[in-house]
């Protein structure tokens, strides 16, 4: 009996002098795992400081890469196409793509100022005039409705129009700046375009391999949503800015082609462009020749209705369609970091991180739901 004793006394010292070694490795594993946890928090806090810093002191460099890249993207699909078609080497098909691409957007320029050159030049000479009349009505209403007397009183016309106008392009900063800015992202949209297989690979090669797959088919969906958001923005633009001037000369209203460019060209501007134009030339009008300022606003909203139920649902079929809500909040937040760029780069950037959300938050919060879903089948 004693022997058997022994034996089990024996036998169970081991087990019993193991376990604070083991207890000893979980714990030097846990404080391990703590330790990598705390250091990958770290990494990612000072990156987002970094980014955050970047993006508050680099605003320029920073928008101009983003439109360069989204240029080389547009520009990638016609050089590929040109180098293919002549068998031309990149550098000669970069030089003919620059070319065409000056001679377009010179000529369209050009074509615009032609156009609307006597309505612009008549407008300009004419705005002082427009102001005065402004201000005294104004004063009118002023002296008709003394309960808001006193701060019409103090409401200068002019002072307002010029603090507006500050308001507006405060983004863009000089003109030197903006220009400069603009040739850069060409630049690099230039590069971005001749070299678009060779980014397109290195991007793919820096991320694991399990990677690649789902991340090449995001850059190429994200490639083809930018361009079918394009080509829809500028279709949209042309009808929408058509359909206005047409409305604005049968009804005889003044300087209805330069308001109809102007409802194109700030069409880009989604909600916002419209919003100016409508703005703009409501206060004109009113300045100018009052008995048309209905007709004026009726066919802004006539054209509006048009854009929104039948112009936009076919330009934009099958391609990105953006809600309304986030977008504006979006254009906001890029609006007041970048002002008037951040505005003009809010519907493409918004776009693309829609589809990042579709392609894989979405998804992956549908994994997470379905397991309790099968458990509970």
């Amino acid at each position: 009996m004693s022997a058997s004793t022994g034996s089990v006394t024996q036998s169970a010292s081991p087990v019993s002098s193991g376990e604070p070694l083991a207890l000893d490795r979980r714990r030097d594993s846990s404080t391990a795992s703590a330790i990598a946890v705390v250091n990958h928090t770290l990494v990612v806090v000072l990156a987002i400081a970094a980014l955050v810093a970047a993006l508050l002191t680099l605003k320029l460099v920073v928008m101009s890469a983003l439109i360069g890249l989204g240029i080389g993207v547009l520009l990638a699909p016609p050089l590929q196409g040109f180098q293919r078609r002549f068998h031309l080497p990149k550098a000669a098909g970069a030089a003919v793509v620059l070319l065409v691409t000056v001679l377009a957007v010179g000529g369209v320029g050009y074509g615009i100022f032609y156009i609307a050159d006597a309505q612009i030049t008549s407008l300009s000479e004419r705005m002082p005039q427009l102001i005065e009349r402004l201000q005294a009505i104004t004063n009118g209403v002023a002296a008709r409705y003394p309960w808001i007397g006193d701060r019409a009183e103090s409401f200068n016309v002019a002072d307002t129009a010029r603090t507006v106008g500050e308001k507006v392009f405060l983004g863009a900063w000089s003109s030197f700046g903006l220009l400069g800015g603009l040739v850069f992202a060409f630049v690099i949209g230039l590069y971005t375009a001749v070299e678009s297989e060779t980014y397109y690979r290195a991007a793919l090669q820096s991320l694991p391999s399990r990677h690649r797959e789902a991340a090449a088919s995001f850059l190429q969906e994200s490639a083809r949503t930018l361009r079918n958001w394009f080509r829809a923005q500028l279709t949209d633009m042309a009808i929408i800015g058509s359909l206005t001037a047409v409305g604005l000369w049968i009804v005889g209203a003044d300087y209805w082609l330069l308001f109809g460019l102007l409802t194109g060209l700030l069409g880009i501007i989604p909600y916002v462009g419209i919003a100016i134009v409508v703005t703009f030339s409501g206060l004109v009008t009113l300045a100018s020749d009052p008995s048309r300022l209905p007709w004026v606003l009726g066919v802004f909203v006539a054209t509006q209705q048009l854009e929104g139920h039948l112009i936009l649902p076919l330009v934009m079929s099958g391609r990105a369609s953006l809600p309304a809500v986030p977008l504006l909040v979006f254009m906001l937040v890029l609006g007041s970091w970048g002002g008037l760029l951040g505005v003009l780069m809010a519907p493409p950037v918004f776009a693309l991180l829609l589809l990042a959300y579709k392609r894989f938050y979405l998804p992956r919060m549908e994994r997470d739901r379905s397991p309790p879903q099968a458990a509970s089948a």
